[in-house]
Formats: C-alpha cells, sequence, structure tokens
C-alpha cells in the first residue's frame, strides 16, 4: 500500500503509521526536489520556486498540492514534553497554528460498521488524485485536417501557453513559421485552485501582457486571438488542454514547448507532461517545440519508411507550410540497397512532377547493425542540425511500447518535432 493511502480498517496503529510515513515522504522528498531545482533553475523566484515543489509531490504522492504545501511549509509547534500516548480510537488529536490545514490526518476513524474502499481521502480540503484517462485521436479527424491542411498554403497555429520559458519557444516557434493570411491563437488552460501561488508571469494577466505586443505589431487583429480556458476539478490540465484542442474541426497546428514550468528535467530525454500527451493524442498535427527558429531559412527533414504511405502523406503535407527559401530532405533509413533506390525513385519522381527546386532532396540512412533504427536516424538528425523534423505516426495503434517517432523526439537535442498523425483511411485511399 502507498503511503499517500490510507486503509479504513478500523486500526489505529496503522493508521498513525501510514500517517507518519507520509509526512516523511513528504519531507524526504521536498529536500530531493529543492536541491535538483537550485541546480537545474537558479534563477527561480520564491513564489514560483514553492508551486514548482508542491506540484512535483503532488504529482508523485498521487494527493493534493495543498496537502503538500500543509505539510511542507507548515511548522509543528513543540509542546511540553510529556510521555507518548497513543489516542483512542474516535479520538482527534490537538492540531495547532498553520497545521490546521492538514487535521484530516490527525484523527484516528472509528472501526467501519461495514467494508470500505481501500482509498480513503486523506486531505483537506481536495481529494486524493485518480489517474484520468488520456483523450485519445480521432481517426477520422485526423484524415479530416490532413486533407485540408494540404490544400492550404496559410496554416494556422495554436499555442499552448503557461508563462515559462518553453513555451515562450512554442510562442516564437508559431510566428516564424506562420504566413500571412494564417491565424494565430493563444490559449491557456488555468487552475483556480493554484492560481494564488504562481507568480504574476505565470498567471493568464501576465502571460497576455507578455505576448500581447509581439502579436499586436505583426498580425492584424482579424488573425490572432488569446483565450483562457478553466480546468475542471475533476480534470487535469493536460486533459483539459487536449480535450480543448480535440473539439476544434479547423485544421491548425499545435505548438507547445517541449517542457513545461517545472523546466528541463535531469533526464533531458523526458518530456513535459503535457507535451507527451498532446503529441500521442491531440488529432491535430502537433509540433514539439525546443528552440525558436532564427529569421531566415529553415531547415525540414521528413522521416519515411516506404515509398508510399504515411511518409508520403506527410511529405506533401509539410510542403504547404514551406517557404522557397527553405531546405526539404527526405530521409529513408535502410539495410537493404534495392528498398533504398525503390524509395528513392518514387520521391524524386514526386519532386519532378512537382517542379521542386534543388532545396528538396531525398538522403538515405544506413541502419548500423546492432543498434536500434531510431539510433540511426537520430544520429543522423542531430550531426545535420535540422531545423524540424517531420514524422509520420499512426493513430489508430494503441502502443505498449514507445514508438520510433517517440524516441526520436526525446534523443533528438535541439530539433523542433512536427508530428503528423496519418490514420489508416487515408492509405485505403
Amino acid at each position: 500500500m502507498g503511503n499517500a493511502a490510507l486503509v479504513q480498517d478500523g486500526s489505529a496503529a496503522k493508521y498513525k503509521e501510514s500517517k507518519m510515513a507520509l509526512y516523511k515522504d513528504v519531507k524526504t522528498k521536498l529536500k530531493e526536489v529543492q536541491e535538483r531545482l537550485e541546480k537545474e533553475q537558479p534563477g527561480l523566484g520564491p513564489e514560483e520556486f514553492d508551486v514548482i515543489c508542491s506540484e512535483e509531490l503532488a504529482n508523485e504522492l498521487g494527493v493534493s498540492e495543498d496537502l503538500v504545501k500543509a505539510i511542507a511549509y507548515s511548522a509543528t509547534p513543540k509542546k511540553q514534553s510529556r510521555p507518548a500516548e497513543f489516542p483512542k480510537e474516535g479520538e482527534e488529536v490537538p492540531v495547532e497554528g498553520e497545521d490546521k490545514e492538514v487535521s484530516a490526518i490527525a484523527t484516528v476513524p472509528p472501526a467501519p460498521l461495514e467494508p470500505a474502499p481501500t482509498l480513503v481521502d486523506i486531505s483537506s480540503p481536495g481529494p486524493v488524485r485518480s489517474k484520468t484517462p488520456e483523450p485519445e485521436p480521432d481517426a477520422e479527424l485526423c484524415a479530416k485536417l490532413i486533407k485540408a491542411s494540404s490544400e492550404t498554403r496559410f496554416h494556422h497555429f495554436i499555442v499552448g501557453m503557461d508563462g515559462s520559458a518553453a513555451s515562450m519557444v512554442a510562442f516564437k516557434t508559431a510566428l516564424a513559421l506562420r504566413k500571412a493570411k494564417g491565424k494565430f491563437y493563444a490559449l491557456h488552460v488555468e487552475d483556480k485552485g493554484k492560481n494564488e501561488y504562481l507568480p504574476s508571469n505565470m498567471k493568464w494577466g501576465g502571460i497576455k501582457d507578455a505576448i500581447e505586443p509581439s502579436l499586436t505589431g505583426s498580425i492584424p487583429p482579424t488573425l490572432y486571438s488569446m483565450e483562457c480556458i478553466q480546468k475542471s476539478p475533476s480534470d487535469t490540465t493536460k486533459s483539459t488542454f487536449v480535450s480543448h484542442i480535440n473539439g476544434i474541426d479547423t485544421p491548425m497546428y499545435v505548438c507547445l514547448g517541449w517542457v513545461g514550468r517545472k523546466g528541463p528535467k535531469e533526464d533531458p530525454t523526458v518530456l513535459g507532461s503535457v507535451s507527451d500527451v498532446a503529441m500521442r493524442s491531440c488529432s491535430h498535427p502537433v509540433i514539439i517545440c525546443k528552440n525558436a527558429p532564427e529569421a531566415g531559412a529553415h531547415s525540414f527533414v521528413v522521416c519515411v519508411d516506404s515509398a508510399s504511405g504515411r511518409g508520403m502523406i506527410a511529405f506533401e503535407n509539410i510542403m504547404s507550410m514551406v517557404k522557397q527559401i527553405d531546405t526539404v530532405t527526405v530521409a529513408y533509413c535502410y539495410t537493404d540497397e534495392v528498398a533504398l533506390q525503390e524509395v528513392k525513385e518514387s520521391y524524386e519522381k514526386n519532386f519532378f512532377e512537382n517542379g521542386y527546386s534543388s532545396n528538396i532532396k531525398f538522403h538515405g540512412i544506413l541502419h548500423t547493425a546492432g543498434t536500434p533504427i531510431y539510433q540511426s536516424i537520430a544520429d543522423y538528425i542531430n550531426e545535420s542540425g535540422f531545423t524540424f523534423t517531420v514524422v509520420a505516426p499512426d493513430p489508430d495503434l494503441v502502443r505498449k511500447e514507445i514508438s520510433v517517432s517517440e524516441h526520436l523526439v526525446k534523443d533528438c537535442k535541439n530539433s523542433n518535432f512536427i508530428f503528423i498523425k496519418v490514420p489508416k483511411k487515408l492509405l485505403q485511399g
């Protein structure tokens, strides 16, 4: 049984033991999180520092952030020394000062008259968190969005904004990709339960103040909007964001920073939770942004796995986004020279028939024996320094393990990743 979940079985000793274990877990893990954040993000203000610590601990222990704050940031007054007494069943333990926030775990519950559920609420206020099912991409909507997107030269972008430096990278990336008639949306999910603890730059007012000058200075007012939506108490920020996006049937690219408010993890291959869910669950194409592109020409690489299929659809789709000064490379990882030649001829025929310039080329990546295929591709991307990497995962596929596309976005150091989800329906004509 986890320390964050108590068994309501009438055993006062067991209840007390679990309570103390929870206190110990919070205090111990708080120190670990604080030490890591001090190394990774030394410039954090005290308010922002406390918010991030509480959020991480709440997620890890499966309890509310209010409970974590009550335990982590309160000081229990020392009482006069007296012999330790075990509380009687049903008796409240006196709670003083700031520790009133956690009085819900200082009461020994009476023995239940009938069987009770294993997990019980131990926080005041707020329930024990339950895992919210991740939204799923809609294959029909994926197909519709891809068709509509390939027929326009002026793509729309929606950017997830949370006030973090990473979300500003996503904001700048979307501005760099947008063309003259493309629409631009900034979307923020507000959690009222956290708002009072957040620094001003991470609240909606501060976010608007930070991005509005860039929008008013470069985009006509009819082509951009800024919106704040509320997270429901029973939902998570990531599921609220993805569900909202999946409810939009206008084709657009969803741009997200590769990490969230907590900043980079010790393990650079770990993404922020919203980015992680969105690249699997959004029906719209998703751009995971690691580095804001500089002005001028950008380089794209489209990863393909056959002479037609998903890679070809993603290539044709992305060609409606690139500018004349950009370069595009179609990359195929091979072990068989015959297969390589077949794929190369198919794409070079497409280049010729569409009148593409010398800025568009094909490249074969030799798959090194004994290494995963994604590693050979990631090595090529890292060495070449592409601005954007385009992949075409299957939204119909329920994966038990991490996919090649997901390996790439986590293993490639600097490239921004564009996920274009191509359902089987499009492959069947």
